[in-house]
């Protein structure tokens, strides 16, 4: 983006999220822990905010649910 008139003010920090999705071939909460230790707070608290927990009941095994090459595929939006 370039400016073209006035100034520009930053208070915080800027974060970038690609559009590009990339799945591991794993379950939706190895998605999500990626690696990490399972904390089942931290887990229900990252689908609560994520709004995923109405797309988890409609998976057929829920968190469960293979995703990747060979599972279901997912909408990256």
């Amino acid at each position: 983006m370039n400016l073209v008139s006035g100034i520009i003010k930053k208070n915080g920090s800027v974060a970038y999220i690609s559009q590009n999705v990339w799945l591991r071939n794993a379950t939706v909460k190895d998605n999500i822990i990626f690696g990490l230790p399972y904390d089942e707070i931290k887990f229900r608290n990252i689908v609560k905010v994520c709004q995923l927990i109405d797309d988890l009941k409609n998976l057929s095994a829920g968190e469960n649910t293979e995703v990747g090459e060979r599972g279901i595929n997912l909408s990256g939006g």
